[in-house]
């Protein structure tokens, strides 16, 4: 049985003939303009030629053509993405790719399970990249399909693009000087139910497993969506804990709230303070983002905003298996 479920309470828009996907109802009107379009980038320095083609299409069309692409793609070292909005309070995207080359089965093996999310979800792009030869396809939030090609391959794409009735056009998708993005609106798209995967957090710690994803940052830094250095920021982190007393394993979540220069000094501070909460053990860190000032909780009222110091301040535990223990549920420091 699938992870998740697609919602069935919603009605496709098509207009024109085209398929939105299931996350999108459009203006009145708009739709964007199919076809492809081809661009040449010359390369500087280390970097190669590179084609890229944008290509759009009806959400019918869509996975044929994906799989056309697929067939591209080496049989090793190929390196998932996904790029999706971000809580981080200092940049509005997250990208994650692969940290490690997997083969092209088990990519495959997980694109078709969460296929259905990943063509009918506005709030996501998920993609795919090698680098011997240079290709990557990347499905964007629009679900147009962005095709980057050594020059060599670009007969290969034009070929699928011609098997697939797809013609090249002078411009496809919208027209940001004419069209009226404004009245586009994103709704979600999957049921939202115990034991189901009910959003991207939930798809993305699969993602982490199966595509071994990695945020792409340097953790070891802190600088905001435009590169610049931020130093010690309040961090906001879910994590899951486990214990295991030899008859029975227990599941439970904490909220954590610290402060630190990096991700990676963030990430250490959880995992010392975890070792203090026995019988609880740290399993993984499920959320880890920057927060505001203004956004922390109550209990951290009298929170400095410039803290000289890098340390835990809130643990909250809720265990998933039991009633809220009001004396293990709460720590400071």
């Amino acid at each position: 049985m699938d992870p998740f479920r697609i919602r069935n309470d919603l009605t496709r828009v098509v207009t024109d003939g085209y398929a939105f996907p299931l996350g999108i109802v459009p203006a009145a009107g708009l739709v964007p303009r199919q076809g492809w379009t081809m661009h040449w980038t010359t390369g500087e320095g280390d970097l190669d030629d590179c084609c890229t083609f944008h290509i759009v299409e009806s959400l019918d069309r869509l996975a044929g053509l994906l799989d056309a692409f697929f067939l591209l793609l080496p049989e090793q070292e190929l390196f998932g993405i996904l790029e999706l909005g971000s809580r981080d309070a200092y940049r509005a995207i997250d990208i994650f790719i692969g940290e490690d080359g997997i083969d092209r089965s088990r990519f495959l093996e997980t694109w078709r399970l969460f296929e259905p999310i990943f063509l009918e979800d506005a709030g996501l792009a998920v993609g795919v990249n090698a680098e011997e030869p240079f290709v990557e396809l990347f499905l964007d939030p629009d679900k147009g399909l962005l095709v980057h090609v050594d020059p060599s391959m670009q007969d290969e794409v034009r070929a699928i693009l011609d098997a697939h009735s797809i013609h090249e056009v002078p411009l496809v998708g919208y027209d940001l000087e004419l069209d009226d993005l404004s009245g586009i609106d994103i709704r979600p798209v999957l049921v939202q139910a115990d034991g189901l995967i009910c959003d991207v957090d939930q798809l993305l710690q699969d993602l982490k497993h199966e595509w071994l994803l990695v945020l792409n940052e340097d953790p070891t830094t802190n600088v905001d969506g435009r590169g610049r250095r931020i130093g010690r920021t309040l961090w906001h982190a879910v994590v899951i804990l486990e214990s295991d007393s030899g008859e029975i394993l227990r599941e439970a979540h904490a909220t954590i709230w610290g402060t630190a220069t990096s991700r990676s000094e963030m990430e250490e501070l959880i995992t010392m303070r975890m070792e203090r909460e026995s019988p609880w053990t740290l399993r993984e860190i499920y959320v880890l983002d920057r927060a505001a000032f203004d956004d922390r909780p109550v209990e951290l009222d009298s929170l400095t905003p410039v803290s000289e110091l890098s340390s835990i301040h809130l643990v909250q535990i809720d265990p998933l298996d039991g009633p809220w223990d009001p004396g293990r549920g709460s720590s400071h420091g």
